[in-house]
């Protein structure tokens, strides 16, 4: 089954023209197929950095904060631009807009052999062209929306910015289920590219359904995100070549100025070089600030964060717009309740009045609308299943931030018993 969650709120995202389709692959054609769930696997960051093409556009997102006295302030982020992501696969030749889906089935079917004898087989599902001319239609174990920024992951970040519950992201360990662009794990990924460096190791790990949105668009807004930081900054690190260490300066930290340097404004539209020194840069600088970034995609059923080397526990786990199908909730609220840090009571977490900020245990928070239409899912049968749920922990549920215009939305706070 296909659904589409355009509702009357304007849509955030690029309008895209429908020029290119691929042919007899319509959504509403395949709505009634049977897909099996992909598997879970880990992407390494030298894989998405060797996928991305020599130029990559991007767009400014401005997220408004409201303040309890005077104007409301902005966090200013930037992604991939979907067009040229579109043109990226087409240039590539990964999809073909005019061949049809069957000779690109054939294409990966018969891929060239490493040369270890197995096959090179792309993370790119054929049929993501389709949906980088519509991402906000879903069709269930094949495509889950993750190109289009959806609304409530904004909430997520204005929540983080205006009640701040840590003092710090350094040293904590935050996951992203469902991220697809990645808006608030980019938020946070800021903040912690912003603090001073610490031998305090932070672990940021982003999980999609479809290994083509990471490589697309999840991954590309981290580069970009690291691109806005101070360790991009011209007065600090501007984009730097490695040179020979001295017996000053160690190699970590080593780097001359190049001449191709871009600054990217967070605030308007442009264009990012990818170049061999950028990718080098961007792997020293994480390393230097001891920040540790995975990647992971595939079914919630097959993901085990105990087993998948994603590490268990966190401090903080993120989820937007992924509680539209009841069938899902049992495999989503397993990992929310397998993710969360002990330690995390009450006492612990941050208090609305901001008298308390978590420096342990787990903040849990899950953003979503208030109803989906034609397709059941909402908050009310979210609180009642994290409220009965067997087996595991059940939870409380409280609202921690609320918008009423439109189709309600609301962030959660899930705290398990």
């Amino acid at each position: 089954m296909s659904f589409k969650f355009d509702f009357d709120i304007d849509d955030i995202d690029e309008e895209l023209d429908s020029t290119l389709q691929i042919a007899g692959s319509q959504p509403s054609e395949a709505k009634d197929e049977a897909h099996p769930t992909i598997p879970s696997q880990e992407h390494s960051i030298e894989q998405f950095l060797d996928a991305l093409p020599t130029l990559i556009s991007y767009s400014p997102i401005s997220i408004s904060i409201p303040q309890t006295e005077g104007p409301p302030t902005t966090v200013n982020l930037v992604r991939r631009d979907l067009f040229d992501a579109r043109f990226q696969l087409i240039a590539d030749g990964t999809v073909d807009p005019d061949a049809g889906l069957s000779s690109i089935e054939e294409e990966d079917e018969g891929a060239a052999e490493d040369g270890d004898g197995e096959k090179n087989k792309s993370n790119m599902d054929p049929k993501i062209l389709e949906y980088l001319d519509a991402p906000s239609d879903l069709l269930p174990g094949v495509y889950e929306g993750g190109l289009k920024t959806w609304e409530c992951s904004l909430d997520l970040v204005e929540y983080l910015e205006s009640k701040q519950p840590f003092s710090s992201y350094g040293g904590k360990r935050v996951i992203e289920l469902g991220c697809g662009t990645a808006i608030p794990s980019l938020y946070v990924l800021f903040q912690a590219l912003s603090e001073e460096s610490t031998d305090r190791e932070t672990h940021i790990h982003l999980q999609d359904y479809n290994a083509s949105v990471l490589e697309l668009v999840t991954f590309p807004n981290v580069l970009l995100t690291w691109c806005t930081s101070p360790l991009f900054s011209p007065q600090i690190n501007q984009i730097l070549s490695p040179v020979e260490p001295t017996d000053q300066s160690p190699a970590s930290s080593s780097y001359a100025s190049h001449p191709d340097a871009e600054l990217i404004d967070p605030t308007g539209a442009g264009e990012l070089s990818i170049t061999p020194e950028l990718k080098s840069a961007f792997l020293a600088s994480l390393k230097e600030h001891n920040i540790h970034l995975r990647f992971f995609s595939g079914a919630w059923e097959s993901f085990d964060l105990s087993k998948s080397g994603s590490g268990g526990e966190y401090n903080l786990i993120l989820t937007s717009e992924t509680i539209y199908r009841q069938e899902s909730l049992g495999s989503l609220l397993h990992l929310l309740d397998e993710g969360s840090a002990p330690g995390g009571d009450l006492n612990a977490l941050i208090r609305d009045e901001g008298i308390r900020k978590t420096e342990s245990g787990y903040l849990c928070l899950v953003a979503a609308k208030v109803l989906y239409f034609g397709v059941g899912g909402g908050i009310s049968d979210f609180i009642e299943t994290v409220q009965s749920r067997k087996p595991g922990r059940s939870g409380t549920v409280s609202t921690v931030l609320e918008k009423t215009a439109g189709i309600g939305r609301k962030v959660l706070r899930v705290e398990w018993c």
